[in-house]
């Protein structure tokens, strides 16, 4: 009987350790921590507000549906040879859910204006996906979309309610490595000892005999 043991004990501890647990989305919270931006000449002078939180499930490799993460806009009436300058604007985000420490960011691109004669505006262009990484080995890719706003004939349409909403895809590449819980480790840790005293068994019948 106890030939069968061993076998048994470390199959039974063995399976705990490979199994791994069963996949369900992951629910990332958050919101948008703060935005820099171009605030005086040279370069389009542009405003941002209404930052917004969001809470989304995700699961590997999956690209979640666009999320507005704030406005931007701005006051200036005409898009002179200055504003066609190139300027900066970062945003990071901060994240809630689920358990960090989180890093990486911000999304980094430029605003500038353009002046098409007949009709003018702003653009913001992003320089490409940041990735934010969590927990054990997480990672996170958030991509902004490009965005035209405040255009109008012959000058532009200023503030706010002629602004845009910046979005946002979100886009989860890994999760954490898994940490066994106590039981499971637990119940290894009885698999391995039973497998050693069957072990121990075995080879004290066959001096016996």
């Amino acid at each position: 009987m106890f030939k069968y043991l061993p076998a048994a004990a470390a199959a039974l501890a063995l399976s705990f350790a490979a199994v791994p647990a069963a996949e369900a989305a992951t629910v990332f919270s958050g919101g948008v921590n703060n935005v820099q931006s171009n605030n005086t000449d040279p370069g389009l002078v542009v405003q941002t507000g209404n930052y917004n939180t969001f809470s989304l499930p995700l699961e590997v490799g999956v690209t979640s549906a666009p999320v507005g993460l704030f406005s931007i806009w701005t006051n200036e009436t005409a898009i002179n040879f200055d504003d066609w300058a190139h300027s900066p604007i970062s945003v990071q985000l901060q994240f809630t859910a689920p358990t960090g420490p989180w890093s990486g960011g911000p999304v980094t691109g430029d605003t500038f204006g353009i002046n098409g004669f007949l009709v003018q505006g702003g653009r913001i262009e992003w320089d490409g996906p940041a990735i934010y990484t969590f927990g054990n080995g997480g990672k996170l890719e958030v991509s902004l979309k490009d965005t035209d706003f405040n255009w109008g004939w012959f000058g532009t349409n200023p503030g706010q309610k002629y602004g845009a909403v910046v979005e946002a895809n979100f886009k989860l590449i890994d999760l954490p490595s898994a940490v066994p819980e106590p039981a499971t480790w637990a119940m290894m840790i009885t698999g391995f000892g039973l497998a050693g005293v069957a072990i121990r068994r075995r080879r004290e019948t066959l001096v016996a005999a």
